[in-house]
């Protein structure tokens, strides 16, 4: 049996809402420390351009996403973020390494790289799913910040998913943050590209290639933002 490829989109919003989901989780429950046996070695953060992939050489991890100066290759303000840890078990001291993955910025540069290859309907799409799995870990962060951590799976239970351009969501996300969102400059463009993202998915919408960049540029913003 062929597959459809215009169920694509719905597939993949069925995934979306999963990754979201579980980069909640993961961002809650951090491996190391939690784990009999073992401890956790932080290795440095590594910065780099979203846009170009540049390394970033004068800017903290921590810093805030308004003073964040442009590239020096390409002036984008997007950043990607990598960090390892070494875990070591005892007694027996077998050490494993690994890079803690960016699922936001990996999606976006597939996403990128779908508009090269002219999959502009699927790239809106995975666009989306990284701004959904980054407000899924901003409010995570938000609930630990303020103390409230224990609330955080009771109330995913009252929101629809981690989409900011429903009203629901967003007002959580402004409530919990204490940002407001939607007067950041790319939020009209990132509403005008959640209804485009949804028109794909529910009314199998086809989008052109300036729809795509566009989308593409506005999820990127909100990533940036949400770090």
């Amino acid at each position: 049996m062929r597959f459809d490829h215009r169920l694509l989109p719905a597939v993949l919003s069925v995934i979306q809402a999963c990754l979201a989901r579980a980069a909640r989780r993961l961002t809650r429950r951090p491996l190391g420390p939690h784990c009999e046996g073992f401890h956790t070695t932080q290795m440095a953060d590594r910065i780099f351009c979203n846009n170009c992939g540049a390394p970033i050489t004068e800017e903290s991890p921590n810093g805030e996403s308004a003073q964040r100066k442009p590239c020096p290759q390409c002036r984008a303000l997007a950043r990607r973020f990598e960090a390892s840890a070494v875990l070591v078990a005892h007694p027996a001291r077998v050490a494993a390494y690994g890079v803690v993955i960016q699922y936001p910025e990996r999606l976006l540069n597939i996403a990128q790289r779908l508009i090269a290859d002219g999959e502009f309907t699927i790239a809106v799409v995975v666009a989306h799913m990284a701004c959904e799995i980054s407000a899924a870990r901003a409010l995570s962060r938000a609930f630990e910040a303020k103390g409230i951590g224990y609330l955080e799976e009771a109330v995913e239970d009252l929101v629809p998913g981690y989409n900011l351009a429903n009203d629901r969501v967003r007002k959580l996300y402004n409530v919990v943050t204490g940002n407001e969102i939607e007067k950041q400059s790319f939020w009209q463009e990132f509403k005008e590209s959640a209804t485009r993202r949804n028109q794909a998915v529910h009314k199998e919408r086809t989008v052109t290639k300036a729809e795509a960049e566009a989308s593409f540029k506005a999820a990127s913003d909100l990533v940036a933002f949400l770090k």
